[in-house]
């Protein structure tokens, strides 16, 4: 009983008429239960879905799943104390006595949460390099694009207002060349989006403060006709730690998620900006909760895909958050999303606290404790 005890596994025994006798420590870990209110009290039915008992027993006495009587690893639910369905490993056997009569089965619960979390990390891992390395190609030709593009778009820009200058405001060309000088200049921010996720140039990386870079971001769309409904409810740690970054970029990532925020909402609802330092005191949050319309689960792999975008042709680039991913990454930082349709999103990202301001910190949590 020593070696059934010790087992980190839940083990569990019933007779033939489903009455418990063995109830291990690692079965009360699983399922919540204590050994005195199962032993002799529940029946093997109630630690199981409906019919999944049945299901366990006719693999038991079947040959095709590890010979009679025996069960090889094959996974299942069971059902905790709270009655939720908990996925496992189940490895079973049945008991017989000396004239060969059933007389008990007795199984082995290996819990796959840990299991289960640890791979969705690592695809998680898995799709965050794959995405590294297809911004990373898809920059260097973006950049290649965006500089053959830009010259002949500078050459019409500049002619097209040059004949506009020649007309008259009454003449019925001149709303034509309007259309031009308005498409092209379109043309030129989607460029210049291209270069700015290319990132060409490197940025001057120092001590940032980033509750002071939301504050600039908002003080220039606060005011905006989409803003006007819109309200914005600021969470800020007074005494966050500066980042090592670039103010600039910061807040253009920072910009491009609160007007994203406000389009998901319709120009309608509650936007929480929330900064944080974390346990380690090593890195700072900062979070960007919307009411709006969510996103859906198909789309969350894409979001931060270059010129992915749901909105209507014209009205977007797909540009915005793989930009803001390759900035964030290059500040060493992460960007995630988690959200639900019809309840909202929220876009968290975390940066590096800036070395030099480490020490202050820590002399400063020393301090409050005395």
């Amino acid at each position: 009983m020593n070696l059934i005890e010790s087992s980190v596994d839940g083990i569990i025994a019933a007779d033939m008429k489903g009455n418990i006798f063995i109830f291990n420590k690692g079965a009360e870990a699983l399922t919540g239960y204590k050994p005195e209110e199962v032993i002799g009290k529940i029946h093997i039915t109630q630690i199981y879905p409906e019919g999944i008992a049945k299901e366990v027993m006719r693999k038991l006495r079947s040959t095709e799943y590890g010979g009679v009587a025996k069960l090889l690893p094959t996974q299942f639910n069971v059902v905790n104390k709270a009655r939720e369905e908990i996925p496992i490993h189940l490895s079973a056997a049945l008991i017989y006595d000396g004239s060969g009569n059933e007389v008990a089965s007795v199984g082995i619960f290996t819990d796959l949460r840990p299991r289960i979390i640890m791979e969705k990390k690592l695809q998680e891992t898995h799709l965050q390099l794959v995405g590294s390395e297809k911004l990373a190609s898809l920059g260097k030709l973006a950049a290649g694009i965006a500089h053959e593009i830009n010259n002949p778009l500078g050459g019409i820009l500049i002619y097209a207002s040059l004949m506009m200058e020649d007309l008259t405001q009454e003449d019925t060309r001149r709303g034509d060349l309007e259309r031009i000088v308005q498409e092209a200049s379109r043309c030129k921010e989607i460029v210049k989006s291209l270069l700015q996720f290319a990132r060409q140039t490197e940025p001057k990386m120092e001590p940032t403060d980033i509750n002071r870079a939301i504050t600039d971001g908002l003080f220039f769309l606060e005011n905006q006709a989409l803003f006007h409904n819109i309200k914005i409810m600021k969470k800020l740690d007074p005494f966050l730690p500066l980042v090592r970054g670039n103010g600039s970029q910061l807040k253009q990532v920072f910009m491009n998620i609160i007007v994203n925020a406000a389009e998901a909402m319709v120009g309608n609802g509650t936007l929480t900006i929330i900064t944080s330092l974390g346990p380690d005191r090593k890195t700072v949050f900062v979070e960007f909760t919307d009411t709006g319309e969510g996103i859906p689960e198909e789309n969350l792999t894409r979001i931060f895909d270059p010129f992915f975008t749901t909105k209507d042709v014209g009205k977007g680039t797909g540009l915005g958050l793989s930009t803001s991913y390759g900035i964030v990454e290059d500040h060493g930082g992460k960007i995630s999303v988690r959200s639900k349709v019809g309840e909202g999103s929220t876009f968290t990202i975390e940066l590096p606290v800036h070395q030099t301001t480490q020490p202050t910190l820590e002399r400063q949590l020393v301090s409050d404790a005395r």
